[in-house]
């Protein structure tokens, strides 16, 4: 940190110096950031900004007055200091001056600070004699004060009166308006321009403003360690960066290696078993022939022709039969290849998210210390022009200068609280797995593993249509604000508290929001009267859309969304349309999707591995369809004729798929509800599990290191998790 100047000798010019011309202070102001300017180079800069000031040293910006650089605080502390200097300097060069007293033209001896001017030694003398000039004593400087070299900025700052009255010239300014911006005043003003204002006495109110500034110095001097230590972490945060995503890769490859070693293990057993079949069809049918061809020669003459016939009919059901198991084996060949290049694919899409995140991460910590640093120079300045202000006399100084000091100090405080947990959301890498198509049966705790109310929205009832978890864990919600024309994302945490929220204005007296994670920080969003298709970054808070209705040029309401940011696709189902709207991430329409007839109004829809699974309204039924709009197969329903309504659909990490099933279509009202879990291959039912009255949409993601179940309710504001388990 830097010290403070103690003595006369101890400042150098450079302390004096400009940085925008590197001469002496010339009319010094003050920007709010405490760095000095000279009034001139101050408005050089306003010109050349066209009026965006920013401070030259630390970029921090200022407002500026409407009368320029006349209109900022005048440096009184630098002022006194350049006026010390410049009669130093002429003691030192034996500078010759007017005595002010008898006019003659001599060498510089003492200065008398209540006359402004110099004196010769005689008169020198005069004043500490004649009893008339008593109250000048205090303020004489003599060139043996300069040379003893302990003149202290307190012993210079002593010799400064206090200003006279700008009103009552001959008068001594002991009071400060406050009502006027600490204005120097006589007493005289109190019964005059000032009579109602608010006055202080200058001694008393410059003492409560330094108590005031070495408390705050106090407290931001204690801050320096907090900040040295948040750019150490930040640095150790960059190794880890580094080491997280080298660990990532490394268990990518792994896990890759092994089901790959495995695939090539089935296919050499696949290989042989077809080997050994046809081995066996042929030993099979060599045998028998065998048997025939001794029958045929005890019976020659009488069974040549049957014989024929038969031989006939035996080669061509080997034949066949070969050729049958032929293409059983290619079969199981050709889909273990696809798994073997799908398992590669996502290997490399893996290894190429976690490596971008790696580079945006790393570009985050270099921000994060050039900020750091930034801010430990700006509480270096804060510090030094804080304790110089403690050390000075001059009751003006402190009160002109200390409040201002005081605000930048509060506010650079609050700068530096909260940066660092920030920061360690980079150690967050997207949870990426590799999707092998074996689900399992899972079993779905009945009763939520936890239940919370989630802050604002459990109180003020406002509806939830969506929810959604990015891959490192961020959770949005969205919906609508009853009667109030407005639709809100949040940003929630697992205790239920909002971290951010975007509220969005519409037409609808009751606007539905649904919401589907994209990628990184950007979840997709939809509204549903109003057809707006938009991007809300949760990281910065930002929302930006597109009207769907003038996209596609036709009416609509928007009723599902689902996204694939690895293919740049954001997928738009609406209400009683059997087409698939695909957007890009600039919300450009690429193409769209004709489903089956069958399928009318997509109340939900989610895209895993090239499938797109359908909840829809009116024919109340679930489907597998592909990315054409192909129907590969319908969800088989749940045994219970009650639950006859798919209303939410998700899938997990190992590929199953979850359905909510509901008792009729308002799931405003209290009723029963089952998810259902089927494989993704064949739409088969794994497990059927009933859960609690009053659910909504569903998402998952992962919590301690194991996959949950989200599933807020529809009204109420509850966030429900489900724990995920092998059956």
């Amino acid at each position: 940190m830097a010290t403070v100047a103690t003595t006369s000798d101890d400042i150098d010019d450079k302390f004096c110096q400009c940085c925008l011309c590197f001469k002496q202070y010339k009319d010094p102001r003050q920007l709010p950031c405490l760095h000095r300017y000279c009034s001139g180079c101050l408005d050089e800069e306003i010109q050349r900004t066209h009026g965006d000031l920013k401070c030259p040293l630390c970029q921090q910006e200022a407002d500026v007055p409407k009368d320029g650089a006349e209109g900022l605080k005048k440096d009184f502390f630098m002022n006194e200091i350049i006026e010390f200097l410049d009669i130093k300097k002429s003691f030192q060069d034996e500078e010759t001056h007017e005595c002010c007293d008898c006019s003659k033209i001599v060498k510089a001896r003492s200065y008398c600070f209540k006359c402004s001017e110099f004196l010769c030694d005689g008169c020198h003398e005069y004043h500490m004699t004649k009893k008339s000039l008593k109250e000048h004593r205090p303020y004489l400087l003599t060139l043996k004060d300069v040379k003893t070299k302990n003149l202290t900025l307190q012993k210079l700052s002593s010799l400064k009166q206090a200003p006279m009255c700008k009103t009552h010239q001959d008068d001594v300014s002991r009071l400060c308006c406050k009502t006027c911006e600490n204005m120097p005043i006589c007493t005289a003003c109190t019964y005059g321009g000032h009579k109602s204002h608010e006055i202080e006495d200058a001694i008393s109110l410059a003492t409560a403003k330094k108590e005031n500034l070495r408390n705050q110095l106090a407290i931001l001097t204690k801050s320096t360690d907090k900040l040295q230590q948040v750019v150490k972490k930040t640095l150790q945060l960059q190794k880890d960066v580094v080491a997280t995503a080298d660990t990532k890769i490394a268990e990518l490859d792994h896990d890759a290696g092994e089901e790959l070693n495995k695939i090539g293990k089935d296919l050499e057993v696949v290989s042989k078993e077809r080997s050994n079949v046809a081995k066996q069809i042929r030993d099979k049918w060599g045998g028998e022939r065998e048997q025939r061809q001794q029958a045929f020669e005890d019976k020659m003459k009488r069974l040549k022709k049957e014989h024929d016939e038969m031989e006939q009919k035996f080669e061509s059901d080997m034949d066949r039969n070969i050729e049958k198991s032929k293409e059983t084996y290619s079969k199981k060949e050709s889909k273990l290849l696809s798994k073997q290049e799908n398992v590669e694919k996502q290997l490399h899409g893996g290894k190429a998210l976690i490596s971008k995140e790696k580079e945006n991460k790393l570009k985050r910590t270099e921000g994060a210390i050039v900020n750091g640093k930034s801010r430990i120079e700006r509480m270096q300045n804060l510090v030094e022009t804080g304790s110089n202000i403690l050390v000075s006399e001059n009751n003006w100084t402190a009160i002109q200068n200390a409040d201002r000091v005081c605000a930048a100090s509060e506010s650079l405080i609050q700068e530096l609280d909260g940066e660092f947990s920030e920061l360690e959301k980079v150690l967050e890498y997207p949870q990426v797995r590799l999707s092998l198509g074996r689900a399992e049966k899972m079993k779905i705790s009945g009763e939520p593993v936890t239940e919370v109310a989630i802050e604002d929205i459990h109180k003020k009832r406002w509806v939830i249509n969506g929810v959604a978890a990015a891959t490192y864990g961020t959770i949005v919600i969205t919906g609508a604000i009853n009667r109030q024309r407005r639709a809100h994302i949040s940003v929630i945490k697992l205790d239920g508290k909002i971290s951010k929220q975007k509220l969005i204005v519409s037409n609808d007296e009751t606007p539905y929001c649904f919401c589907a994670f994209f990628r990184n920080d950007e979840f997709a969003i939809a509204t549903h009267c109003t057809a707006n298709i938009g991007l809300y970054n949760a990281d910065n808070n930002t929302y930006h859309s597109t009207d769907l209705r003038k996209v596609i040029n036709k009416e609509v309401k928007v009723w599902s969304i689902t996204a694939d940011g690895s293919n740049d696709q954001i997928i738009v189902g609406c209400e009683d349309d059997p087409v698939l709207y695909v957007l890009s991430g600039k919300l450009q329409l690429t193409r769209t999707i004709n489903l089956q007839k069958i399928i009318k109004s997509p109340r939900d829809i989610v895209v895993n591995n090239g499938t797109i699974f359908i909840c829809c309204q009116s024919s109340r039924s679930a489907y597998a369809a592909n990315m054409e709009g192909g129907l590969l197969h319908e969800l088989t329903k749940p045994d219970s004729m009650n639950f006859k309504v798919p209303f939410s659909v998700c899938t997990s990490n190992n590929g199953s798929v979850y359905v909510l099933w509901a008792q009729d279509d308002n799931l405003a009202s209290v009723q029963d509800c089952v998810i259902t879990q089927y494989s993704p291959d064949d739409g088969s039912l794994l497990t059927t599990t009933p859960v609690r009255a009053v659910q909504g949409w569903m998402a998952t993601t992962e919590i301690d290191g194991a996959e949950k179940l989200l599933s807020p309710s529809w009204h109420g504001g509850m966030l429900r998790v489900y724990g995920l388990e092998e059956d």
